[in-house]
């Protein structure tokens, strides 16, 4: 008995049939050949790889012999992808399911030889994935899709920012190291905030940057501190103890305690002067301190001039000058 090996493809219905003559590759009998049976003849999809089948010979006299031949059937051919190379961003947490394949059915692997399939919501890495396509039972050779996910870079700079009070400033006031930033009020997620949002003290907002491909999937976390960057001096002071300008005022003079006002009469004469002013109500309300005039006494309404000077964050001395009008 001589047998060959063969090689068949499933048909549209998943299945092949074979006969004894594919096996056969030109067995003789003395006497003349009666029947050659095979013990498998339809193969499916639980049939894919080699099989061994056994030919039996039957002559006219009853005589038999048998051999073995493989038959190999073929797994269905591999998908063809969409795209061989596909990108994703890493700030939208990319998954399997997002991978752009035509075939509905489709099972995918981490490498060519892997037996473990991948769940749809298995998060990418930049590298190669695999896939297979399902039919029924059978599941076809398979395919390669080149991944890459990008990240852009995360901003850098202060984690602080001092925002100035008198100033109303907004997010278009926060500064990174890098251009192209959006900003967000949460670490991951959200929608970003108009520039033109006013800043909130003891807030925290989130800087991404934006590349040409992807927005970065880290952000920078900036608090924002709300300070007075300067002062502001009021000048009308109407000392009739009805509870509204009582006393000179100054905005923003609480967050600059190394500070000294000298007030001056209209002909340049001293007659108030204090340091840390507006602390425990060391305040102007119209009575001199100092100068000729006695100290506690009621000023005479008018116009007076003053000099404050001050520290400010920066460990300058500053100076303001200006005229306050006094009214009774």
């Amino acid at each position: 008995m001589i047998t060959q090996n063969i090689t068949v493809s499933l048909d549209a219905s998943l299945n092949s049939t074979i006969t004894p003559s594919q096996i056969d590759n030109g067995s003789s009998d003395n006497c003349a050949i009666a029947s050659m049976t095979l013990d498998e003849t339809t193969f499916d999809c639980s049939h894919i790889g080699e099989n061994t089948v056994t030919l039996t010979v039957t002559d006219i006299n009853g005589n038999s012999d048998a051999a073995t031949a493989v038959v190999t059937v073929s797994p269905l051919p591999a998908p063809i992808p969409t795209s061989l190379n596909q990108e994703f961003c890493l700030v939208d947490s990319p998954q399997i399911s997002d991978i752009l394949v035509d075939e509905l059915s489709v099972l995918w692997y981490r490498t060519n030889e892997s037996s473990t399939i991948l769940q749809p919501n298995t998060e990418l890495e930049t590298g190669i994935y695999y896939y297979a396509t399902t039919n029924g039972n059978c599941i076809s050779m398979r395919a390669a899709i080149n991944i890459v996910v990008n990240d852009a870079l995360t901003p850098t700079g202060e984690s602080i920012h001092y925002s100035c009070t008198e100033k109303r400033q907004t997010i278009a006031d926060l500064k990174t190291d890098q251009d192209n930033v959006i900003w967000y009020d949460t670490a991951t997620g959200g929608y970003p905030l108009d520039f033109s949002t006013p800043l909130s003290d003891n807030e925290t907002y989130y800087a991404a940057y934006v590349s040409d491909i992807c927005e970065s999937a880290y952000r920078l976390e900036v608090q924002v501190v709300q300070r007075y960057c300067d002062v502001r001096i009021h000048n009308g002071v109407s000392a009739n103890g009805d509870g509204v300008n009582d006393y000179l005022a100054i905005d923003g003079v609480i967050a600059f305690p190394d500070n000294t006002i000298e007030i001056f009469s209209s002909s340049g004469m001293s007659v108030y002067k204090t340091s840390n002013y507006n602390t425990n109500g060391n305040v102007f309300s119209g009575y001199s301190n100092t100068g000729y005039i006695s100290k506690g006494v009621q000023l005479p309404s008018g116009t007076y001039y003053y000099a404050f000077i001050f520290t400010n964050y920066e460990n300058k001395r500053i100076t303001k000058t200006g005229f306050l009008h006094l009214n009774h």
